[in-house]
């Protein structure tokens, strides 16, 4: 199939002298593949506008050259399968007598692009410079937030799955939090938002899909960037990445490595119900977290001939955690008489490991878009720690002194393989199957002093030593038709997944199977160049894991005591999202009318004891429901002196349980603003602010949480480098709060982090290049 199809997209653009504002009339302008073959070119016209039509999905550069100018190269400019416009703005040429050998990339694309199944968002450099990481970068985009921990949610939910270059994130650590906040924002280039995922995505991830996408090397030369951090409570960060690319082999070497410290208190009150005399618990606290990750990554790639390619990768990543934190802990009965009265210290250190080797290889065919994609990674991970535990009281029997020993093992293997085989100009069919095998090992040994004996005794009753590993075998078929303006997509994915579990402090063994065929299917229709209709829909199964399944428990609050459930079942999740975007270079809108529904959904139930002391496991309750609206809208004023990138939804959602008598329904909002702005002296600032509504869980209400940040940059060195003063929770309000209630106990808690960050980056780009020849 030709790449310029007759039904593909139209990409513009405008050509002026660098430095002013005049235009370069009857520039050329060429449409270059990856590999700068060359795919179509044009001639601007004499106010420097061109117009390239007829584009057929794919990643493309687009070079400008001019007789007296220098030539500019826009790289990365992605075509999604149905937008019909693409507009790259004002490309800058510069006059050949202020020649400095480079190239300099120019014309930044619109933030937002959106595709029949997903909608992407480009990382621009105003949010690079406010971010310095993929978690700082993630909080920023529609539709998405944080929770508490640092783990991605879309649209308030969590239960997601988080991909870099469409592999799961695992492979950069078992803690995606710690992945995200290690992972330099300057090595992406843009963020796919999936809310209904077609058939080519595992089905993991009951409440979407996030894939990372990094950047590629696609020009000829030496390039790359460093960058400095430093701010209050020991947040230290440096990392850097570098490129080289010659006709056939590409090779590219980045590294990080960062510090941090965090501040947080803790309140809980709880109203126990049970028993014939109620009694309330209080738990006031404080404690404080130390993070030291690195990062690194090496890639290699060549081209054994314009068709074929392999690739190798490492990934390695360390992470060591220092935390503390105390609390004090007492029960009074209503006369305000105290039935009981402890403090509880803990102090652990834990260090952790991971590497994936990685293999990928493409082949295309006898035309461009037929191709075959295959990849085979292997990653190996651990950690091990300590926890002392201390429990001081004016009670003997309320004394305790215990520690926990912490081993951890993990082993996984991934492999994947895709065929795309376009059938005509209208249909193209792609297939392909997957497999994933996991194996992990935890041990955690509990240990309490003995007075009589001076001796830490093994505690074989809440000590435990787990075995997990699980194998997945799954294929798919998806088909894409276009007739006229209507774009149709349906696709199937059976998964075959097999548990095994070894609880091996129990000398209990057993393996659970599951087989299920996830369907998808999506319809749009084009209204005009820039606007299209879309309707998704994509079932998803969120199959338990191996923390939400090991029985393990944890006392480091002995009166709020967690535990895993082996009994777990999948749950399967419908999804469907009516959408509607129009995103031009100005003014830009999309719009969505979402739902989903579970009738098994997985979720922590809290149960409590006369003593007053809660256990918390996950268990399958009843219909998890949510609908609602959504709006985003990104607009440019003043030419490039204002941006504004807004988001919100207003949405309804309900867990029902008549078992568990759970019956919690609310309506709530939630949105995000973020603008970018030029100041005097050639600086630019930035702020953002979000909203994360109310929402009911299954016992009670979370609360809202906001935050608010800013930054102001100013730009050096023709822009080759920039310092930030970056300034995140702004208020301190990132207050992290749950009402419950329940027919046995009232309960009100309270996380809040108490420290903001202040902190200043410097980030410097570096490197020769040119612009390949085909």
């Amino acid at each position: 199939m030709s790449a310029f199809q007759a039904n593909g997209a139209k990409v513009t653009g405008r050509v002026v002298e660098k430095g002013g504002s005049e235009s370069v009339p009857f520039a050329t302008i060429a449409l270059l593949r990856p590999d700068s073959s060359v795919v179509m070119g044009v001639s601007a016209d004499e106010n420097g506008v061109f117009e390239l039509v007829s584009v057929a999905p794919g990643n493309y550069l687009v070079k400008v050259s001019s007789i007296g100018f220098e030539p500019e190269v826009v790289p990365n400019v992605q075509v999604p399968v149905e937008s019909r416009l693409i507009n790259l703005g004002v490309i800058q040429v510069r006059n050949e007598a202020n020649q400095l050998q480079e190239v300099k990339i120019v014309a930044e694309k619109s933030m937002i692009v959106t595709d029949i199944d997903k909608t992407s968002i480009n990382i621009g450099q105003d949010l690079l410079a406010s971010s310095n990481n993929a978690s700082e970068l993630l909080e920023k985009l529609p539709a998405v937030s944080m929770d508490e921990n640092g783990s991605p949610m879309i649209r308030g939910m969590s239960n997601i799955v988080v991909l870099i270059d469409g592999k799961p994130s695992s492979q950069y650590g078992s803690d995606l939090a710690t992945v995200l906040q290690s992972f330099p924002s300057d090595l992406i280039e843009r963020i796919d938002v999936i809310t209904s995922p077609s058939a080519k995505y595992e089905a993991d991830g009951a409440s979407g899909v996030i894939d990372i996408i990094t950047k590629k090397a696609t020009i000829v030369g030496m390039n790359g960037n460093v960058r400095l951090s430093a701010g209050n409570y020991d947040h230290y960060n440096a990392g850097g990445n570098f490129n080289y690319k010659s006709e056939k082999l590409v090779l590219r070497a980045s590294g990080s490595y960062q510090t941090s410290q965090v501040l947080n208190t803790r309140r809980l009150n709880r109203q126990n119900l049970l028993g014939e005399v109620p009694s309330t618990l209080f738990q006031e606290g404080n404690g404080v977290n130390k993070n030291a990750n690195g990062f690194g990554r090496i890639q290699a790639g060549y081209d054994f001939s314009p068709k074929t390619n392999v690739g190798a990768s490492i990934n390695f990543s360390n992470n060591q955690n220092e935390s503390s934190g105390f609390t004090a802990n007492r029960t009074v009965y209503p006369d305000d008489v105290v039935k009981q009265k402890f403090n509880r210290i803990n102090r652990g250190n834990t260090d952790g490991q991971n590497i994936t080797y990685g293999l990928d290889f493409r082949q295309e065919f006898s035309q461009r878009e037929h191709n075959l994609t295959a990849s085979l990674n292997y990653t190996t991970g651990g950690s091990d720690g300590r926890s002392d535990l201390i429990q001081e009281s004016d009670e003997i029997k309320l004394q305790r002194q215990q520690y926990n020993q912490r081993d951890n093992n993990s082993r996984s293997l991934h492999g994947k393989i895709d065929f795309s085989w376009p059938v005509n100009e209208n249909l193209t069919l792609i297939a392909g199957g997957h497999t994933r095998q996991n194996t992990r090992n935890n041990n955690n040994l509990l240990y309490t002093y003995d007075s009589e004996t001076g001796d830490f005794i093994y505690d074989e009753r809440i000590s435990n030593i787990f075995g997990y590993r699980d194998a997945l075998y799954s294929g798919y078929v998806s088909a894409t038709q276009k007739w006229k303006d209507w774009g149709f997509r349906a696709g199937l994915r059976l998964s075959n997944m097999t548990q095994y579990l070894d609880q091996v402090s129990m000398n209990r063994k057993f393996s659970v199977h599951f087989l299920n065929m996830i369907p998808s299917f999506s319809v749009s229709r084009k209204i005009d160049d820039a606007s299209l209709v879309k309707l998704n829909y994509s079932r998803r199964v969120q199959r338990p894991n191996a923390d939400w399944l090991n029985p393990y428990t944890d006392i480091t609050d002995p009166r709020n005591i967690r535990t895993g459930n082996p009994n777990l079942s999948p749950e399967f999740t419908h999804r469907m999202d009516l959408g509607y975007s129009n995103y031009k270079e100005v003014l830009g809108i999309g719009s969505s009318l979402f739902t989903s529904y579970s009738n098994n959904a997985i979720t922590t139930i809290r149960t409590i004891d006369e003593e007053g002391i809660s256990y918390t496991s996950f268990d399958n309750v009843g219909r998890d429901l949510s609908y609602g609206v959504e709006t985003d809208l990104s607009l440019k004023l003043l030419g490039d002196k204002l941006k504004i990138n807004t988001s919100g939804r207003f949405f309804r959602n309900e867990i029902v349980s008549v078992p568990a008598q759970i019956d919690n329904r609310r309506w709530s909002f939630s949105g995000n603003l973020n603008t970018f702005f030029q100041l005097p002296a050639g600086l630019r600032g930035s702020v953002y602010v979000n909203y994360d509504g109310p929402k009911a869980i299954a016992q009670g209400t979370r609360m809202g949480v906001f935050q608010g940040n800013a930054s102001i940059r100013k730009s050096f060195f023709e822009k080759r480098a920039f310092i930030s003063l970056n300034i995140q929770d702004i208020f301190l309000s990132r207050r992290y709060r749950n009402n419950l209630a329940t027919p046995t106990y009232i309960q009100h808690s309270e996380w809040h982090r108490t420290n903001r960050y202040i902190g200043i980056t410097a980030n410097y780009k570096f490197g020769k290049i040119m612009a390949q020849q085909g």
